[in-house]
């Protein structure tokens, strides 16, 4: 059973890929995405049912032979890449990639043959029931979008065999980088998802998508290096092999202080693959991207890789120095990231933004390395997958409805596309307002971050910083001229399955927060302390105030999460039943000047009889928070924390 289970996260997608590149009907090649979807979805709940487990794939094959054959190749692609796309930085990262992987196979001769090669304990279960459910959506959703953006383009050679391709190979991908226990094989999964990123985000073939494809492959190769440069260094001073178990690091299985600086090395490799200042830019310019590859990298995958390795490693600089500098790389890169997002005027970019601030939030929360941080961080991990997901492709859906992403050009779109501004709406509200998953994980960050105060500065600063950016855009959603009888818009089975999914998994998972502690938070909670899942049970932690965490007390009690959605319930819609808008009501909006019609009308007469639209705007905040003004000096004191960050690991003792 395990066998299958395992196949089928991995290797299924990998099948299901080529099954999709071969075919060019549209209706089959959808049916193959959402079989494929289904059965994924199912295998995650399947782990989850099943718990913890050990996997070693049978003798017969040399996994680790094709395990480094694909590793070439992809390094190769990328020289390939460089040379095409004229890019130094491409070619200089590939290059610094293949070389010491040569080094370490035919001058180390290294030989690793590591068991357990993967494991799966909670936390990898909480990322592949991420990963499985919400990437299957948005790939079930990527099914009608890519032919409405083909048909818009007006694309004469259809490439939405390739697009799915991609698409559905980056989950197998991001299950094996969730399981692997060998860090050689962990390194080969966290190239794959690079890989595909690039190539999703060159989908267009347009200047600027090959632009921004380059600049992300080049960033996420910073990181691939130190990855590799990490490998190395363990191995040659950490016993062999067995010092390449990710069990072992995080088990304390090795000598702690000499082995501080790879994790450190490797927290820099996840921190790129987070996008975490000053690596901003190559997420950003992801944006260019179809918007299915926007939802899956910012919400499931892609930068999802890099907080999971970040959080996986905690056990490893618990209580070094490292710890406080991952905290404040985190911490810096939640406000920073906050107050730029003020100043953007397209609707993806606000959700980049708010992506990487709160990816800089769970990586503050792992290197404050309490249980209460570590819980926070898992947590936040869950509710914003849901809610981002959901808000990327809300801004997709209301993309192909007025074929903008400026947020001004969505005022009013209230009145046009109901359905959607209400399900946009809810996803921006369980962004920042209670009784909503982000603001609960939110609130347990702030409560664990008085270890680190300067990270409790920067959290309270960039949550106030929040609120102010999504109101913004929620009120160009909801500024309508009054009407009666706004009709509902219809959405293709594409679109509102996986719309519709998420939205209620908004509130499911709202409601359901006690048994999603119980049974899955409280114990990744505890892997993620404890270290090794081989080497310590699966207790139990108390997540109650400091005096009980303190006595040991065993503390019961409960979060009347129910009682929070009834009260937001009322204050929403009870003023509907007695406030209803009736056609007596209605009146023209005075202009200081006549009129051009009725009450819908958004014309007037200005000087000279000229017929003038009324427009309103917001603010945006450009000369002082604006990416000019803000941009050098944020990305300035990045680097310096990271490079802070690099020095702990070599001091750390």
């Amino acid at each position: 059973m395990t066998d299958g289970m395992m196949a089928i996260a991995i290797l299924l997608p990998v099948v299901a890929g080529f099954l999709i590149l071969a075919i060019r009907n549209y209706f089959a090649r959808g049916v193959v995405v959402v079989l494929t979807a289904i059965v994924l979805i199912a295998n995650s709940i399947l782990f989850a049912a099943r718990g913890p487990l050990t996997y070693t794939p049978p003798a017969g094959f040399e996994w680790g032979t094709l395990i480094s054959v694909l590793d070439y190749a992809i390094l190769v692609l990328y020289l390939v890449l460089g040379f095409k796309l004229r890019n130094r930085l491409v070619l200089i990262f590939a290059a610094t990639q293949i070389i010491p992987i040569i080094y370490f196979e035919f001058v180390m001769k290294a030989h690793i043959d590591l068991r357990p090669v993967f494991v799966v304990d909670h936390l990898a279960i909480v990322m592949t029931l991420i990963i499985s459910i919400i990437g299957s959506l948005i790939c079930i959703y990527a099914i009608r979008y890519m032919r409405d953006h083909e048909e818009h383009a007006h694309v004469e050679k259809s490439r939405q065999s390739r697009f799915l391709f991609w698409l559905v190979l980056f989950l197998g991908a991001m299950n094996g980088l969730v399981f692997a226990n060998n860090l050689y094989w962990l390194y080969f999964f966290w190239e794959l998802t690079t890989l595909c990123s690039f190539m999703l985000i060159s989908h267009d073939k347009t200047q600027i998508a090959l632009e921004n494809a380059a600049r992300a492959l080049w960033m996420n190769s910073t990181g691939g290096t130190a990855f590799i440069l990490a490998i190395i260094y363990l191995y040659a001073t950490q016993g062999g092999a067995s010092a390449l178990s990710v069990q072992n690091i995080i088990g304390g299985g090795m000598h702690s202080a000499a082995m501080i600086l790879p994790v450190a090395l490797l927290c820099f490799t996840g921190c790129t693959k987070a996008a975490q200042m000053p690596f901003q830019s190559w997420l950003l310019g992801a944006m260019v991207a179809p918007t299915p590859v926007s939802a899956l990298l910012h919400s499931s995958t892609m930068v999802k890789a890099g907080v999971y390795m970040v959080l996986r490693l905690a056990p490893a600089y618990a209580g070094t120095l490292l710890s406080t500098a991952v905290a404040i790389v985190g911490a810096f890169t939640f406000f920073g990231a906050s107050a730029l997002a003020i100043s953007q005027t397209t609707g993806k970019r606000v959700l980049a933004y708010s992506t990487i601030a709160n990816l800089g939030l769970i990586i503050a929360c792992a290197g404050i390395n309490t249980p209460l941080s570590i819980a926070a961080a898992i947590l936040l991990i869950i509710f914003h997958a849901i809610s981002k997901g959901m808000l990327f492709l809300c801004a997709g859906t209301i993309e192909h409805q007025i074929w903008s992403r400026e947020i001004e050009d969505m005022e009013g779109l209230a009145a046009k596309a109901p359905l959607v501004t209400l399900i946009t709406a809810v996803g921006m509200l369980s962004m920042f307002l209670p009784p909503f998953g982000m603001v609960l994980g939110k609130w347990i960050a702030l409560e664990a971050a008085y270890k680190v105060p300067l990270a409790a500065i920067f959290f309270v600063l960039a949550s106030a910083l929040t609120i102010v950016f999504w109101t913004k855009w929620l009120g160009r959603l909801l500024q309508v001229v009054p009407k009666l009888g706004w009709p509902l818009e219809k959405l293709s089975p594409s679109y509102s399955v996986p719309l519709w999914t998420l939205f209620i998994g908004i509130f499911v998972v709202g409601f359901g927060i006690g048994p999603i502690y119980h049974y899955f938070i409280a114990s990744a909670t505890s892997d993620v302390i404890r270290g090794s899942m081989i080497a310590s049970g699966w207790g139990n932690i108390v997540l109650a105030g400091s005096s009980a965490a303190q006595t040991g007390a065993a503390v019961r009690g409960s979060f009347p999460v129910w009682v929070l959605y009834l009260v937001l319930g009322i204050a929403l819609f009870l003023p509907m039943l007695f406030f209803g808008l009736k056609p007596t009501q209605l009146r023209q909006v005075y202009l200081c000047g006549e009129q051009t019609g009725g009450t819908d009308t958004d014309e007037w007469c200005a000087e000279a009889d000229i017929k003038t639209k009324f427009i309103l705007g917001g603010y945006y905040f450009q000369g002082t928070l604006g990416e000019k003004a803000l941009n050098p000096w944020v990305n300035t004191v990045a680097i310096l924390l990271l490079a802070i960050m690099i020095v702990c690991g070599v001091i750390s003792k």
